[in-house]
């Protein structure tokens, strides 16, 4: 950094590029540099740091107790020789330890809005309000003050433009936004389609006449900086949008996506095990990282699936968000898998013609699916014949047997989606369907050649009916015959947690005592035999995908007899009280158990209970992520209810007692214990930050989930709730209370205490 002189400027114009030479903060030379490029930046300076030094050294400022002072305005305002200001200015601090890629400092310092420029008065007390403010950290940072002119905004907000998102999340206000970063006005939301660097289309939602241009701004804003995730300032005066500020997101903004039960919802159990969902939601990542193969610029950070109410859901809105960023209609998802978006978009040309090589990549694997489905078999054979002598060894060939079979579907079900919507248009689907056979196919016909043994046997129905095995060799013979070939199949296989066929025969045995069917043929059409190529190709991956799939299974079987080995072992040790109760462990549990981790007393129990109550749930085809589904209409007119919700900050569920604080504090109130205080507060900013190392999460009843107290609540990761409205009227200290962070709900509990509860992944 360049040091000053008597000479030397006392200030620098913002857009003079100077920036670098004088080392300034992230804050300042963004701004610098984006009104150097032709961004609306506001006319401003930047006071640097050792313009206040110098001023201390001449006696123009002064310590007292800790506080800058300006014993002489005039004097100090004549020494700096500002500029002239067209009206008020806004005096920001610029501090170089603000902004950090790691950290964010957010509303620590001080800023003075609407001070007269040419009053030295006023601008003296100002300045020396943001030098003194550098106090509150240690050690003190270089004292950079921006001086910006002030804008008279009709709106103003903050915007959050994050790399894995095709749209910009939006917090605004009427006016100018101070109380809305400072988390004293919730404002308003909108989401905002991003533009490409290319794009000039321009969405006006009703309501925000500023959305053009506050789009235009944001992505000119990406341009100027590049890759990353950004917070924005801005403020727009009805025909301008102005940038403010540009910060990096320390910790992303959670946005209330869309999930879908679809494909899981025919695969699994209504409720899956505890211990197949945490299976499903650690190979989130390695699924979604089958796109990201051919597109490395995909979202690396939002997860693929994610768990509520016990159940593993996949994100539709990371889907949807895929098709945009590759030109691609959202419908293509949607009509594949259900569920919908709050907008559909359709065909991006633009975006299209440059996703072309990765479009080709994916169209080159749909072609060799078959093969390397095949060669994905022969690697889940060779892992699970012998996964190696630990539990842990196991759980990772689970992972590896689930990663490569759903990677694999991708793949093949891509490759016959486009012939199979081919054929349903033409109307010869069901026509070639009644042709096909694959192996799951054989499984029936195999059934089918038992029934007519037993009708030709009518003597065994009665053991049948009971789910016995007849005493009759030619039977036997047949259903040994059957098991050999499907007994590693069951009722929603696709959950480790269930028994196979030659484990539970029950069902099975008593389907054998119904009468054999024939089913109708279908004639061949003239329509049919023209498309039968067409048919070929997609027989060829459903084929492919039915026998990846049985072997698949196999594996699981292999894999399930495995771990309940395993389980014989820990119940003998006194570690589980049933082989079965090892399916109500996580995975994450599982790996502890041979780190020397001992589930407490209690907690079987406690986990089945809980089970049995995720089980009361009816998910919908299509979930929010903030959705509460045990929200109930209060019916006692006028009675506060016993939920409130609010905006989602951080995940996380705990019980504990509410807290009601007025102000900051560093001392809880007697009898309450850290860990499971809750504290409710009307707002927040960055001088809760010590209350906060206190408790063990916090509701806040005004605020929004870009304001500056949210910012820093979301980097130390205590479980938060904000803009709760009534918060501090319904709730009373030493209440008990549920929060529920992650879907922004807080309830009335019926026990005190209690403890973090992780059984909450989503």
């Amino acid at each position: 950094m360049t040091a000053l002189s008597s000479s030397s400027p006392r200030w620098i114009a913002l857009g003079a590029g100077h920036a670098d030479r004088y080392g300034l903060g992230p804050k300042a030379r963004w701004l610098d540099v984006a009104r150097g490029r032709g961004l609306s930046v506001p006319r401003g300076v930047v006071v640097l740091d050792e313009t206040w030094r110098l001023a201390s050294s001449h006696g123009l400022v002064e310590h007292v107790d800790g506080t800058v002072r300006c014993p002489s305005p005039p004097a100090l305002a004549a020494w700096l020789g500002l500029p002239s200001f067209r009206g008020r200015v806004a005096v920001r601090s610029a501090f170089a330890a603000e902004d950090g890629a790691a950290e964010s400092h957010a509303g620590r310092f001080t800023s003075r809005l609407r001070v007269e420029a040419e009053d030295p008065t006023a601008l003296a007390e100002a300045l020396c309000a943001v030098w003194s403010s550098a106090a509150r950290l240690e050690p003190a940072p270089a004292r950079d003050v921006l001086i910006l002119e002030m804008v008279e905004a009709t709106h103003a907000g903050v915007a959050f433009t994050e790399r894995d998102y095709q749209d910009d999340r939006v917090n605004y206000t009427t006016g100018t936004a101070e109380a809305l970063v400072a988390g004293a006005d919730a404002g308003h939301a909108l989401t905002v389609p991003a533009l490409a660097p290319w794009e000039t289309d321009a969405w006006q939602p009703p309501g925000a006449p500023f959305a053009p241009r506050l789009q235009h701004l944001l992505r000119d804003v990406r341009q100027l900086v590049g890759p990353g995730d950004w917070d924005v300032e801005w403020a727009d005066d009805g025909t301008r949008c102005w940038l403010l500020q540009v910060r990096r997101v320390t910790r992303p903004v959670r946005r209330n996506e869309a999930f879908t039960l679809a494909n899981h919802k025919e695969i699994l159990p209504e409720l899956p095990s505890r211990f197949m969902t945490s299976l499903i939601t650690s190979c989130a990542a390695d699924l979604f990282g089958y796109y990201r193969a051919f597109d490395p610029s995909l979202p690396r950070r939002r997860l693929f699936i994610e768990t509520f109410y016990g159940r593993p859901l996949i994100n539709l809105s990371l889907l949807t968000d895929m098709m945009r960023h590759w030109g691609l209609p959202t419908r293509l998802v949607t009509d594949s898998i259900g569920g919908g978006t709050d907008q559909a978009f359709g065909f991006n040309l633009g975006r299209l013609r440059r996703k072309v090589p990765v479009l080709v990549r994916l169209g080159l694997a749909q072609l060799t699916s078959v093969a390397s489905a095949e060669r994905a078999i022969q690697q889940i054979h060779v892992q699970t014949l012998a996964p190696g002598p630990t539990l842990s060894a196991l759980l990772g060939a689970m992972q590896r047997v689930y990663t490569a079979l759903v990677r694999e579907m991708f793949s093949l079900t891509q490759a016959m989606s486009g012939p199979l919507a081919v054929l349903r248009r033409t109307g010869t689907l069901a026509e070639h369907n009644a042709r096909h056979r694959t192996i799951a196919t054989q499984l029936y016909a195999d059934l089918d050649a038992l029934r007519t043994y037993v009708a030709a046997h009518p003597s065994l129905r009665p053991a049948l009916q009971r789910g016995e095995v007849p005493a009759d060799p030619g039977f036997a013979a047949r259903w040994r015959a059957f098991l050999a070939v499907h007994g590693h199949r069951g009722v929603y296989e696709s959950d480790v947690a269930q028994p196979r066929f030659h484990e539970a025969p029950a069902p099975l045995l008593q389907s054998l005592a119904a009468p054999p069917r024939t089913l109708p043929g279908r004639p061949r059409t003239a329509t049919g035999w023209a498309t039968r190529p067409l048919w070929a190709q997609a027989a060829r991956a459903m084929r492919a995908r039915e026998r990846l799939r049985y072997e698949a299974m196999r594996a699981f079987d292999r894999l399930r007899q495995a771990l309940l080995h395993e389980a014989d072992r820990w119940v003998a040790a006194g570690v589980l009280p049933d082989r079965e109760a090892l399916w109500l462990l996580e995975v994450e549990e599982m790996q502890r158990l041979e780190a020397g981790w001992r589930p407490p007393d209690g907690f079987f129990a406690a986990r089945a209970a809980e089970q049995e109550h995720l089980r009361t749930y009816d998910l919908p085809d299509l979930l929010y992520r903030f959705d509460d589904l045990d929200a109930q209409p209060n019916l006692e007119s006028g009675a506060p209810s016993d939920r409130l919700h609010g905006l989602s900050l951080t995940p996380g569920v705990l019980r504990g007692r509410a807290w009601v604080a007025a102000a900051p504090t560093a001392t809880l109130p007697d009898g309450f214990d850290p860990a499971t205080t809750i504290l409710v507060a009307r707002a927040i900013d960055a001088g809760w930050v010590p209350t906060f190392a206190l408790v063990a999460g916090v509701v806040v009843e005004t605020g929004g989930d870009l304001s500056h107290g949210s910012i820093i609540l979301r980097e130390i990761g205590l479980p938060a709730v904000t803009n709760v409205q009534g918060a501090t009227r319904h709730l009373a200290t030493g209440q008990p209370v549920q929060l529920d962070a992650g879907r922004g709900v807080v309830r009335l509990d019926g026990a005190a205490g209690g403890t973090q509860d992780a059984a909450n992944r989503s």
